[in-house]
């Protein structure tokens, strides 16, 4: 049999064998001539190992391999990765055809993914450590084959010594010729390291063909030989060193690895079509961290459970049903069992699950209440609340004029020096602290970088919103949208050329000289009688002198729109977005598209709706 690679073919490398039994250096001992990985004094096969196939390089090269699951082939890394090389070749270089002989294959199949041990070798010098033992590869078929795999040995090695074991492969014969598939028995002589050496038994050709039990279990991949053909000592890569990469990839072939007994590890591990079902879920009682599903047992309230961990500032989510993110102290979050109470934020409490929010602390005065939980400078407590934490540490919100000291990101102030980045941003009334940015990701979530100048750039409170969002500047809408004004209500549009260009709920009107998608239905901060008349369905009285406007709820996590403030109803769980001020008078019904900047958009006319569609154009 022959090595895929041409110059392996050409090339003689010096190796050293030991000739005792024992683990030790995966290099011999005394430098002799090596030939590349075929089978010796054996017989022809006639269909009896259809699973021992022949890897073909499109460009020339033929190597052995063996199906271990119906996609998956496992070879030798020299066959398919050339030397000094960082990674194998394409896939598409190979072919792996299933037959006898290779001028007869039954079928060929087409490989779609090549994996190898990490690392290059070279041929030059000798195989040397950077291939010797980890001479493995396994590669993905494009479609199953119709054959019945070989299992893989999980066992060591070394527990084989004085069995008979098979050896199988399209290899040169000492006679001459390849090409040919053949099979022979063999012993092991001795394992070293991650090579199994054998008498005589493998030939130019054989690299990557299977060493194998009597039961058609693979405990090696072929890999090198020293001597001519039929003489010398041969070296098998041991396959249960490669384990996890060999599972790996039969996994992601799509079929189970029953590699032994269930355990807590995510895995159907007795391919039962179950996953860890005796393993106890977070929340449940253990004894031990392998009891859990997690891995993690914990004494929580002096009880042993199942711990996951999670996001204390969002108690409501990240955990199974039934539990809630409890705080361990700091950010660190556990899964514990429990669900909301019913007492509204600032509420006396004793226990998290008295309160809707899940979070009953003591912010610091004495008094346990039920809080929203934050993290500190990332801007998720709702209007006139500040978090009672520093930055990167977590607590709860609290009124703003119970903590003193530097206010954190989104926090109300009144002037640059009360806000620890040293800047407070005025928008419509609205003050708050924000920081200097150079794009969205120095934000933090619920904020995006809007460019104030040409060399000023800060956080502004807000996701950039699509078509319908609440905005104040163009810079405050997604990449191609701006923001268009109908009397006191603004909102992020596009330019359309029929109804289809623009979402449910809004039409393509034309505004003179171009056409945008103006709401059917009242967006944020719309006069409204009821929901009905809302694109969120929301009509509350949340206008500066109580009346009627179109609104939408909003959370810590879910900010609103720049112009608006998330405010606390007065049940004291639930918030709605609400005007920062009183919006300006008057405006008609046109339609105008409004600058960049932090400007107000009312007043805007149509010629500014025309410039920024000129601009548009020279894009």
């Amino acid at each position: 049999m022959t090595s895929m690679r041409r110059s392996l073919l050409r090339a003689a490398f010096a190796l050293t064998l030991a000739g005792c039994v024992g683990n030790g250096s995966d290099a011999p001992s005394a430098p002799v001539d090596a030939t590349t990985a075929a089978i010796v004094n054996g017989e022809r096969t006639t269909g009896n190992e259809p699973a021992v196939v022949a890897v073909l390089n499109r460009f020339g090269g033929l190597c052995t391999g063996t199906l271990v699951a119906p996609r998956i082939v496992l070879t030798a890394k020299h066959c398919v990765q050339n030397p000094n090389a960082a990674a194998p070749n394409d896939a598409s270089a190979f072919v792996v055809g299933i037959g006898d002989q290779i001028r007869g294959f039954s079928e060929t199949f087409n490989v779609t993914d090549v994996v190898t041990t990490p690392g290059t070798y070279t041929d030059s010098g000798g195989l040397g450590g950077a291939l010797v033992g980890v001479d493995v590869a396994v590669v993905t078929l494009g479609r199953a084959a119709d054959i019945t795999p070989y299992e893989v040995f999980r066992g060591s090695p070394e527990d084989l010594f004085g069995e008979t074991l098979r050896a199988v492969g399209f290899g040169e014969i000492p006679s001459g010729g390849a090409g040919v598939k053949y099979e022979t028995t063999s012993t092991i002589s001795s394992v070293r390291g991650g090579v199994i050496y054998t008498p005589p038994t493998i030939c130019q050709g054989d690299s990557g063909g299977p060493l194998m039990t009597m039961d058609n279990e693979v405990i090696g991949v072929a890999s090198f030989g020293t001597g001519s053909c039929g003489s010398g000592i041969n070296g098998y890569n041991r396959v249960d060193r490669f384990l996890d990469m060999i599972d790996g990839a039969i996994r992601e072939s799509g079929v189970c690895v029953g590699d032994g007994t269930e355990v807590c590890d995510g895995e159907d591990n007795d391919c039962d079509d179950a996953v860890d079902e005796d393993c106890a879920q977070p929340g449940e009682g253990c004894v031990e961290d392998a009891d859990c599903v997690t891995l993690d047992c914990r004494d929580i309230d002096g009880e042993s459970i199942c711990a996951q961990t999670c996001d204390p500032t969002a108690p409501l989510t990240g955990c199974p049903p039934r539990l809630y993110c409890r705080s361990m102290g700091g950010c660190e979050g556990v899964c514990v069992p429990g669900s909301a109470g019913e007492l509204p934020i600032d509420a006396d409490c004793a226990a998290d699950t008295e309160c809707a929010s899940l979070f009953c602390a003591d912010p610091g005065d004495g008094r346990r209440r039920c809080l929203d939980p934050c993290e500190g400078d990332t801007g998720t407590c709702l209007d006139g609340e500040v978090c009672a934490a520093a930055a990167g540490a977590c607590g709860g919100c609290v009124p703003a004029d119970l903590v003193v000291g530097s206010r954190g990101l989104g926090e109300v102030c009144a002037s640059d020096e009360e806000c620890a980045s040293g800047r407070c941003f005025e928008e419509r009334g609205d003050a708050y602290c924000t920081r200097g940015c150079e794009d969205d990701t120095g934000c933090a979530d619920g904020f995006h970088c809007r460019d104030l100048t040409e060399t000023d750039a800060i956080c502004v409170r807000g996701d950039r919103g699509g078509v319908g969002s609440g905005c104040v500047a163009n810079a405050d809408c997604d990449t191609d949208l701006f923001c268009a004004t109908r009397g006191d209500v603004s909102w992020c549009s596009s330019f359309c050329d029929s109804g289809e260009d623009c979402p449910p709920d809004f039409q393509c009107v034309d505004v003179g000289g171009a056409a945008i998608c103006v709401p059917d239905r009242g967006t944020i901060g719309s006069p409204c009688a009821t929901g009905e008349e809302c694109i969120s369905g929301v009509c509350e009285s949340v206008g500066p002198a109580g009346e009627l406007m179109c609104t939408r709820l909003c959370s810590g996590d879910n900010l609103c729109e720049p112009g608006f403030v998330c405010e606390r109803t007065a049940d004291g769980v639930s918030a709605v977005c609400v005007p920062s001020v009183e919006p300006a008078s008057g405006g008609g019904g046109g339609c105008s598209a409004a600058g960049g900047g932090d400007a107000p958009l009312f007043g805007f006319s149509l010629l500014g709706l025309v410039l920024f569609l000129q601009r548009r154009k020279a894009l």
